[in-house]
């Protein structure tokens, strides 16, 4: 049977989830371990496979893979009205119980919410977001700031983005630089470029601060004249685009 001639149903949605995790495979490869648990419907060999090991009330989708302090996730697949069973409640309590975590998803979209949510690591940029930008040869373009020199900073620090322009010139500039002085340099720079000052100052006190501190780093050897130009050219940037956005 064809899927567009299916009922809309539990089978259909599970079928929605499993073609979006094949199709966001490149972001989330761990989406590659989800499988489906086949114990719905009536067959006449039940009592043969209970034998070998079938068992009423697993939930429906099984993802294996450890994240936030859980071994895996366990989802109940439903639709409409339908409830869970007394076996399947007390099925994912025993998974609890071992340090699974488990949830009921009322169809496909609730489903994807209760993956993304359990696979968002804290501190990071949302999957969501994630998965909405471009993405090229497994590379991802990130989530732009204003001015889009830079991508936002979680962006910035996932292995899987493709830097801007502007992201790799400050790298290739400053790569030998220690990251205790290379993050804030970096950091003021990019929130330069969206229009955002440090602290109390001005714009023009910023890129003179980043001046001052690209100065500093010359003076000790951490950068020659030439990286300390490059990166300063790239902090002059920022302030014309943000002098641009105010206008």
């Amino acid at each position: 049977m064809k899927m567009q001639n299916m009922k809309r149903g539990e089978t259909t949605e599970q079928i929605t989830l499993f073609n979006w995790a094949n199709n966001n495979l490149h972001a989330l490869p761990c989406l590659a371990l989800m499988y489906h648990v086949p114990n719905e419907g009536k067959r006449t060999n039940g009592a043969v496979l209970k034998a070998a090991g079938m068992k009423s009330g697993v939930p429906d989708v099984v993802l294996p893979v450890p994240c936030n302090g859980f071994h895996g996730l366990y989802l109940e697949m439903k639709y409409g009205k339908n409830k869970t069973t007394a076996e399947q409640e007390a099925f994912m309590a025993m998974l609890r119980q071992q340090g699974y975590k488990t949830a009921v998803a009322y169809g496909f979209e609730d489903a994807k919410a209760e993956i993304l949510a359990y696979l968002q690591e804290p501190g990071k940029m949302p999957l969501e977001k994630c998965l909405a930008s471009p993405w090229i040869a497994g590379k991802c373009d990130g989530v732009q700031m204003p001015g889009r020199m830079f991508a936002k900073a979680p962006c910035r620090e996932c292995a899987k983005h493709e830097p801007t322009r502007t992201e790799q010139t400050i790298e290739e500039n400053m790569a030998a630089v220690q990251e205790q002085f290379k993050r804030p340099i970096t950091k003021a720079i990019a929130d330069l470029s969206a229009g955002k000052a440090i602290g109390n100052l001005s714009l023009e006190d910023t890129l003179e601060t980043i001046n001052q501190n690209l100065a500093f780093l010359v003076k000790g050897k951490e950068l020659t004249v030439e990286q300390s130009a490059a990166v300063l050219t790239v902090a002059m940037e920022a302030y014309k685009q943000a002098k641009k956005e105010r206008v």
